[in-house]
């Protein structure tokens, strides 16, 4: 496989009054750190409608991730005070071998 390891963090956030999904993805788009923790690849959002969203932070290392992990958590657990939301944080490794592209 061509691909690379990557080390991951899975951020999921439940509104329980999805009208506030809205509000909330503005003010993450809005306040979202200027200056991303070392170590960070990339990430990708989903909205998952109609009271759900999710976004995969990808790390170069385990350590980049263990050290960007509580600030990860700090900031969703502001997100589900500040929008009624319940949330989940987990850590992942990517499968390379099971990557597929077009």
């Amino acid at each position: 496989s061509t691909h690379k390891l990557y080390f991951c963090a899975i951020l999921s956030i439940r509104y329980l009054n999805p009208k506030l999904m809205g509000p909330a993805h503005d003010f993450v788009e809005q306040n979202a750190p200027k200056e991303m923790p070392k170590g960070f690849v990339s990430s990708r959002s989903f909205h998952i409608a109609p009271d759900r969203g999710m976004a995969i932070m990808w790390f170069k290392t385990q350590q980049d991730l263990d050290n960007a992990f509580p600030m990860l958590k700090e900031f969703q657990n502001k997100l589900a005070d500040m929008f009624n939301g319940k949330v989940s944080a987990e850590k992942a490794i990517t499968s390379p071998s099971l990557d597929m592209d077009i």
